[in-house]
């Protein structure tokens, strides 16, 4: 099933999620439809049986690309490799993925099926009179947060990409490629939307840091104002972020608490449910899974630390082994270490404040504030017990900012492959990008057509007014 999911997800997308929804949920997941229940507009007869689609759209996500996300990513930067040869991985980390590889399909089709689902979310409730107000103007708002964030990872992974705001099938079957601007547009609109309607706590899920709520919206908008240029908002943004109490760094001697369950660090996390070792095995240690570092970092990732750097230390694991997967010391990304059920004291962190303060150094430098851009870049910096920055200019600002995004968010959510590719490149700014310099320098099947994977061959097979990414 391809891009037909657009028109058929009420049959096989919340209709699953419902059938799945476990013990994780129940903190806002009052009431068990019948397996067969459709999501209808009965399900928004009133709040109780409304949270069951809430809770089917959260764990939808959580079980289909928070994984892949991630790990496609990073094969696709300079970050991961795979421990032997694999038809999935192998053309991603040379950067030569066809259009019919499966990893990317699943992309596409993981990220539309959330974008139907937050449409009939969005459009049930609308329509429900059923609902309380408050209740409705919450789950509308956060169907409209994670339509943006779906479509944000599809404009990022694809580039032109069909903006779909609708279950209409007329309207949804043969949609083209959007431009990127018109996307953007539209995600600026919906993350402002929720930035406006959500609560400013955490209320909804008794405090736990499991739902989106404004400030969820304010930090995703602030990325989206960085890599739409926009340097004025999204200073604005994330400095609004950073000022909310509810939120401060991790110090340097409590920097594995960045990932633990409900950290002041943390702005927005998925819930791991209660017990599931198997769940953390394939979330949270992915990278060891098989026991013997499966995914191993890059060498030039792993130099890439400086002498004394924590994260090196505290996020990183090093060992040697000798096995299938070759003789060898090899390092694997740490940040989760839970492995088993117990105790289970992380989640999986999606949005945090780390970010923040790089966004706003980024946006800051763009704008020729150098002290600030400073000020931001050591808050980073210190946290991971290094000296402040000796970057004084523009030009050594943003370099300094590549390298802290670089070693703070590996193998996290895809960061260090959408920067390669909206950052212009140092050698031909005019009509390459950083992924040029680095990656060409990396890959020898590096091409410049590879900053987009292809659209999936099933997906315009499906919809033949879906034109292909050049390249392919």
């Amino acid at each position: 099933m391809t891009t037909n999911r657009f028109t058929i997800y009420v049959l096989t997308g919340l209709l699953a999620l419902t059938a799945t929804a476990g013990s994780g949920c129940k903190k806002y997941l009052e009431v068990d439809l019948p397996k067969t229940e459709v999501l209808t507009s009965s399900v928004f007869s009133n709040d109780d049986a409304a949270k069951l689609a809430i809770a089917g759209l959260y764990l939808g996500m959580k079980n289909t690309f928070l994984y892949n996300t991630t790990r496609y990513a990073a094969f696709s930067a300079d970050e991961l490799t795979y421990y032997i040869s694999y038809v999935t991985y192998d053309p991603m980390v040379a950067d030569k993925v066809d259009v019919a590889n499966v990893g990317t399909q699943e992309l596409w089709d993981n990220f539309y099926s959330t974008i139907y689902n937050a449409n009939a979310i969005i459009e049930n409730a609308e329509a429900s009179t059923g609902l309380t107000t408050a209740y409705k103007t919450q789950i509308i708002g956060e169907a409209k947060f994670f339509r943006a964030f779906s479509h944000f990872y599809l404009v990022n992974l694809f580039g032109k990409v069909p903006l779909i705001t609708t279950t209409d099938v007329t309207k949804t079957m043969y949609a083209p490629r959007t431009p990127v601007d018109s996307v953007y547009a539209q995600i600026k609109a919906d993350l402002t939307d929720a930035m406006n309607t959500l609560p400013a706590d955490y209320a909804i899920a008794a405090g736990e840091r499991i739902r989106a709520n404004k400030w969820a919206a304010v930090a995703l908008l602030a990325r989206v104002y960085l890599y739409t240029k926009d340097w004025a908002n999204a200073e604005a943004m994330s400095a609004a972020v950073m000022s909310n109490s509810n939120y401060t760094l991790q110090t340097a001697a409590n920097i594995n608490n960045v990932f633990k369950k409900n950290n002041t660090e943390s702005i927005l996390q998925w819930q791991r449910s209660q017990g599931n070792t198997t769940e953390a095995l394939l979330y949270l240690n992915t990278y060891t899974f098989n026991g013997y570092f499966d995914h191993r970092m890059q060498p030039g990732l792993v130099s890439s630390f400086e002498t004394g750097d924590l994260r090196k230390a505290n996020w990183m694991l090093t060992a040697t082994y000798s096995n299938t997967g070759g003789s060898g010391t090899f390092s694997t990304p740490y940040k989760y270490k839970r492995a088993s059920a117990t105790p289970n004291d992380e989640n999986y962190v999606f949005l945090r404040l780390g970010e923040q303060y790089l966004i706003r150094a980024e946006a800051r430098a763009q704008l020729n504030n150098t002290s600030g851009a400073q000020a931001d870049i050591n808050a980073i910096r210190n946290r991971a017990g290094l000296a402040n920055t000796t970057a004084n200019n523009k030009a050594s600002l943003l370099a300094a900012i590549e390298q802290e995004r670089r070693v703070e968010f590996f193998c996290e959510w895809g960061h260090r492959w959408f920067d390669l590719k909206r950052w212009p490149s140092l050698v031909s700014p005019a009509t390459k990008t950083r992924a040029d310099d680095v990656l060409g320098a990396l890959k020898t099947t590096w091409t410049s057509t590879a900053v987009f994977f292809p659209i999936p061959a099933t997906a315009i097979t499906t919809n033949p007014y879906l034109e292909q990414n050049s390249g392919y």
